[in-house]
């Protein structure tokens, strides 16, 4: 599923991702409300069969599946796989958190994508970062029922629960912006195998 897919919820309701806010509370006290989490995903896999007129290769996973996948003409050095390299995947997901005072971000959605290949003639290596920043501006807040409602940028509007562990809740203030920053890394690496 693409980066865009996935943060489809958040564009119709950016307010959504404050709720992090309740487990990434670790800022310095001189740095505004806010905090950082993230998580990474690893798969690793053998190619047991390679089709290169037609660019398809099987691989077996860690738990002994193969898996047939189709490789697009996009892929570069595709001929420089063979039967028994190795291929990694991992995947790393970011959400930064940060409380900006009232009249300095309206609410908004912008974005990227950037990627890197590996050089011709080596072993396929590909990096692709998305990164999606979104601000919604805060409406209404009850500090003791730990309710924060967002203005998203589509003019929607959303009422959350912030976790208990955002002890600075109290700071944030009705016309503060919340800015999310999702980040979305993908890396796929093929290496030959260890030599015995």
């Amino acid at each position: 599923m693409s980066m865009m897919k996935r943060l489809r919820p958040f564009l119709s309701a950016s307010a959504v991702a404050l709720a992090t806010v309740g487990i990434v509370s670790a800022y310095a006290q001189t740095q505004p409300p806010g905090g950082s989490i993230s998580s990474t995903e690893t798969i690793t896999a053998t190619v047991t069969k390679i089709d290169k007129k037609d660019r398809w290769v099987t691989l077996k996973m860690a738990d002994g599946k193969l898996v047939d996948l189709h490789i697009g003409p996009v892929a570069r050095n595709f001929d420089q796989v063979n039967v028994g390299d190795r291929v990694t995947a991992r995947q790393q997901d970011t959400v930064d958190i940060t409380v900006i005072p009232p009249g300095q971000a309206a609410p908004n959605v912008s974005g990227g994508s950037s990627m890197v290949g590996a050089p011709a003639g080596s072993k396929p290596l590909g990096v692709k970062v998305d990164t999606v920043v979104i601000t919604g501006r805060v409406t209404a807040i009850d500090h003791d029922q730990r309710l924060v409602t967002l203005l998203g940028p589509l003019g929607n509007s959303h009422t959350i629960e912030v976790g208990s562990l955002a002890a600075r809740l109290n700071e944030i203030k009705t016309g503060d912006s919340v800015q999310v920053t999702l980040k979305s890394s993908t890396m796929i690496e093929v290496t030959a195998p260890a030599k015995k």
